[in-house]
Formats: C-alpha cells, structure tokens, sequence
C-alpha cells in the first residue's frame, strides 16, 4: 500500500470547491431527509394501529438507556476524523478498531444491566429486549468511519442512497413483523435492521483500508477531542432524555408511550431543517477554518435556510396538531395534542439552537461545548423534576419553556463567540423569518376557527389551516426575504428549472 497516496485521497476537499459541492450535497441530504421522513411517517402510521401504546412504552424505557450507550459507539470520532485538517490511513484504521470495540464492549455491557432495567420499571420483558438491543451498538461501531469518510469527501449523494435504502429495509421488516403479531418486537427488530443495512452498505462505498492496529499513528489527541465530544453527546442525551425516564417512572407505559409519539413528531421539522445541512456544514466549514469571513458567511447563509425551513414546519405542527394527531395516529391517540403543543416551543426554535453544534465542533471548542451544555442540563433537570408532578403534559411545559425560550440566545452568543462571530450579525437574518412565521401563525389560526364554525370536518380544518399557512408564509417570504431566496435557494434547483424560470 502507497502511503503517501493513501494520505492524499484522505485531504480535505479544496476550499474553491466547498460552495458547489455543498449546494449538491444540500440537495442530496434534502432528498434524504424528506424520503427517509415519508417512509418514518408512513410505517409509523401503519405501526400505530397495528401496534399499542404499551409496546411503544416498553420499548421507550429500553431506548432510554440504548440510546445513552450508543453516543459511546461512536466516541465522537466520526467527528474527529471529518474536522481534522491531516489525515492518515493508520489514523482512521485505528478509529475503526476502537469504534469496534466500543461497541461490542457495550453490548456485553447492555447485557449485564438487563436485569436491572427489568427490575426498575418491574417489566420482566425488559430483560430479553434490552439484550437483543444491545447488538446495535456493535453493528452500529462498524459504520462510523466509513460514514466520517465519505462525509469528509462531501460525497453526500451516496450518503443519502445508503441511508434512504437502510430507512426503508427498517420499516419494512418493522411492518412485516408487526403483521405476524410480534408485537414490542417488531420495534426492536426494525432498529437493528436499519443498523445492518447501513454497516453492509457503507463500508465498501467508503473505500476503507483496514490494517492492525499501529502505534504512534497522531490517534490519541483525535481521541481525546472525540472523547469530549462523546461526553458532551451523552449529556445532552441525559437532559433530554431524563424527561422519558421521570414519566416512565412515575406515570407508567401508557404516559410515556403519549409523551414518545408527541415528542417523535415534534423532532420532524428540526430533523427536516438542520438534517439536511447537519452531515454537511461541520465538513463545509471544517475546510474553510482558515478563511474567516467565508467561514462566517457560509454559516449564516445555513443558518437561514434551517430556520426558514424548520421554523414554520414547527409553528405549523402546533397550530394543526388535533388534525395532525388524529391523521398520523388515530383517535385513541388524542391524549397527545397538548403534549405537542408544549413540545413545539422547543421545536419552533430547535432548528436555531442546533447550529451551536456547528460552531463548536467546526472551530475545534469541544471544552467550552462541554461547558455550556453541561449549563443546559442542569437546567433542564431542574424543569423536569417540577414538571413531572403535573404529568407528562407538565414535562413537556417544562421542555418546551426551557428549551424553547430560555436556553437559546445564551447558547447562541457563546457559540458565536467561539467561533469568532458576531451574534447580532446572525439575529437580524433571523429577524424578517420570525415575522413571516408569526404572520402565518395568526392567518393559519383564523383560517382554522373559519373552518370550525362552517362546521367542516376535522381534514377540512387541517386542509384549511396547510393551505392558508403556506400561502401567507409563502407571500411575506417572497417580501421580506427576496434577496435571500435568489442567492440561497435558486442556485440549488437544478439546472431545468433555473433555465425555466430566467426565460
């Protein structure tokens, strides 16, 4: 093997090349986003009246803890290996062993815990799903490299096949297994489902060189910066899942499978903004760490189109959620609305607060990410232990206040600190977006009480509340945000409709 050629193929990409590669890259994570997306929603819809709310519940206390070990499969080096300015083929080898062993030693470790879980909510279920469970942190090991690989590369189109294509083998065996009347199982087996596809998929499109491990390879400072990153994942995985362990504790399975499917569906418009961009800006402005005011501009210009994307998804979901909830789940599922719309506080601005993550990661600050969210987690403790004594609609009060409304500006300022950024640059980018969502809040709002008093059924009330939304969102965007459009959006339509759209 030619070292010194493998060392080159492993550079990070030209920063004359970073704009265009990112535009593609953008389209092909939207595609992703959305066809991964409409596939969740889909199967989800199928699964909730082939499933019941207790088994969406079991496996909810279960994913609490899998979840919170998986951030230690990965160990923040996918990270490590996009961000680094040099690269090496001993390098990543080395970070695949260790992501490997991660995993296998927290399935070993899920194992042993098994019984614990199954005393502390005394569910004997638990015992054997947390076990099999567990497997996905070993499947889960094999992919982080050749993901962090052709991240690094921006090669995102083949990112977005793999990941569409292991969205969909998910929810296939998923329904099928539910068919057959396995029940909680089908959940669990449609999670290490997607692993697999995802790990068989990527490792030979990665082109990966695997060798034995090698001494004095530059891994260990990668380490220690993944390991901060690790540690910091696993704390915004303890604040914001403490909220799913207090409800499941306290008011049972059938609460906390209520509070899961509200807080599933508050998550898709923040996954619908920044999913799309977040794969793609810490490789973009990893390449222009060196060139500050592109640096800055790049990042306001993503910036916008999440919050122009996700903000008014978010607004909208709370303004529809009875017609929503009754749509995606069915009646019995009506417990839920009040639940979303304490939730959608933190989704309306959860689009925003995700680009610190950027910043820091990009700028090479995990300390000072640590930091602040270590600061978020404890206020988010402190919300939850007041909000679980009301249910879990208080929890998710408690959720949606502290992270919707008190939590983002001091996290937004010291990012942008961190980055050498000025804060009141990006705030007024922001500001004719939050106008335009509010003026759609109140038409959507009074197209709504129109349609009620027509006496019109609940879809027509949705129809109504969609429609005049987006119209009116449409109208004061095109307004207020003119210039934007024309420089962020036009340039990645493909050339047809450009073309079209200049005659």
């Amino acid at each position: 093997m030619t070292i010194g050629r493998s060392n080159e193929e492993l550079a990070h990409v030209d920063s004359s090349k970073v704009g265009s590669l990112a535009r593609k890259g953008a389209v092909w994570s939207v595609i992703q986003i959305v066809v991964r997306n409409v596939v969740s929603i889909g199967s989800t819809a199928m699964l909730a009246r082939l499933l019941a709310p207790d088994d969406y519940g079991l496996i909810g206390m279960v994913a609490t803890l899998t979840a919170l070990l998986l951030v230690f499969s990965d160990m923040g080096l996918s990270w490590a290996t996009i961000q680094r300015r040099e690269l090496t083929q001993a390098q990543v080898s080395n970070l695949f062993w260790i992501n490997v062993g991660a995993g296998l030693a927290l399935w070993l470790a899920c194992s042993v815990v098994a019984p614990v879980m199954a005393q502390f909510y005394e569910r004997e279920e638990l015992r054997l799903v947390t076990m099999v469970l567990g497997a996905s942190f070993l499947v889960g090991g094999l992919s982080v490299q050749p993901f962090a690989l052709l991240k690094r590369r921006m090669d995102f189109r083949t990112v977005a096949r793999i990941e569409i294509a292991a969205g969909v083998v998910a929810a296939v065996t998923a329904i099928a297994c539910a068919l057959a009347g396995l029940g909680y199982w089908a959940l669990v087996i449609q999670g290490l489902a997607g692993q697999l596809a995802r790990a068989a998929l990527s490792i030979p499109a990665s082109r990966i060189r695997l060798q034995a491990p090698a001494k004095d390879s530059g891994t260990r400072s990668m380490v220690g910066f993944g390991g901060l990153l690790a540690v910091n994942g696993l704390l915004i995985y303890l604040s914001r899942n403490l909220d799913s362990v207090m409800i499941g504790k306290v008011w049972g399975t059938e609460q906390l499978g209520y509070y899961d499917r509200a807080y599933f569906l508050m998550l898709l418009p923040s996954m619908l903004a920044t999913g799309a961009l977040a794969n793609l800006m810490v490789p973009s402005l990893s390449a222009l760490q060196d060139e500050r005011e592109r640096f800055g501009d790049a990042y306001r210009r993503a910036l916008r189109m999440v919050a122009f994307v996700g903000c008014p998804m978010a607004a909208g979901l709370a303004l529809v959620a009875p017609e929503a909830v009754r749509l995606v789940y069915g009646e019995k599922w009506l417990p839920v609305v009040p639940i979303l719309v304490w939730l959608s506080l933190a989704g309306i601005t959860q689009p925003i607060y995700n680009t610190t993550g950027w910043l820091f990661t990009a700028a090479g600050k995990a300390k000072l990410y640590f930091a602040v969210t270590l600061l978020n987690a404890i206020a988010l403790t402190i919300a939850f232990y007041w909000g679980v004594k009301k249910g879990a609609v208080g929890v998710a009060m408690a959720y949606g206040v502290t992270m919707g409304l008190v939590l983002l500006w001091p996290a937004m300022w010291v990012a942008h600190r961190a980055a050498g950024l000025r804060l009141i640059q990006s705030v007024k980018e922001l500001l004719p977006i939050m106008v335009a969502v509010a003026g759609m809040g109140v038409a959507a709002v009074l197209a709504g009480k129109f349609a009620e008093q027509a006496q019109l059924g609940w879809g027509w009330v949705l129809s109504a509340k969609i429609v005049v939304g987006v119209l009116v969102y449409g109208l004061l965007a095109s307004v207020l945000l003119s210039q934007v459009l024309r420089r962020d959006l036009y340039p990645m339509l493909p050339a047809r409709l450009r073309k079209g759209q200049s005659a």
